[in-house]
């Protein structure tokens, strides 16, 4: 099976992370996702996440759980991974990558993006080397983008352009910031969770 990456603060997962692994389920080959939160992204380095390691972790979970109740038809293996809540300080997408190349003894994965990411993709750490690894999965994330499929990529990388159906207006900071307006951006278990953990209070 063709293995991909979603990865990110997850603080919290909210519908639209789940929407965003359904397209790439419902429209891709991918069929082996790996969802790993990150331990510190490399570009929110003064911005700590508001919820700890553990309970980023366990709403992740929660968030595939409700995953299968949303979405039956998808036939895909979901691997919830914590290697780099394990691997602590700065969570770099090529150290990642190379993990699960070796795991899965494949060639190249599919790393899930939003186009929100692009401009700022030749700034990643190591990208000469990841975009040898990788074939960017570019989901469109920014609405009322007419000119999506006619996106520019850094020269080099392999790429699939996502066009999905509706853009998501689901945002973890939004969450965060009115925590119970934005209950409904939560699936189920991880909007139990929040409340059952007081998080975003």
């Amino acid at each position: 099976m063709k293995t991909a990456i979603l990865g990110g603060s997850f603080d919290p997962i909210h519908l639209g992370h789940l929407f965003l692994l359904h397209s790439v389920v419902s429209r891709t080959e991918y069929r082996n996702i790996y969802v790993i939160p990150a331990a510190q992204s490399n570009f929110k380095r003064e911005n700590a996440c508001t919820a700890s390691d553990h309970d980023r972790l366990e709403m992740v979970r929660l968030a595939v759980r409700d995953y299968r109740e949303i979405y039956p038809q998808d036939q895909v293996r979901i691997t919830v991974s914590d290697m780099e809540l394990k691997r602590g300080g700065i969570s770099y997408t090529l150290d990642t990558v190379k993990a699960i190349l070796d795991t899965e003894k494949q060639d190249r994965v599919g790393l899930i993006i939003g186009d929100d990411h692009i401009c700022g993709l030749t700034r990643w750490y190591g990208f000469e080397e990841l975009k040898t690894k990788v074939v960017f999965i570019v989901c469109r994330r920014i609405a009322g983008r007419a000119d999506f499929e006619n996106t520019q990529m850094p020269e080099g990388t392999q790429y699939i352009m996502l066009d999905v159906d509706q853009v998501s207006p689901e945002s973890a900071t939004a969450i965060r910031e009115n925590r119970e307006q934005s209950m409904a951006f939560l699936s189920p278990g991880v909007r139990e969770y929040v409340r059952s953990e007081n998080l975003y209070n």
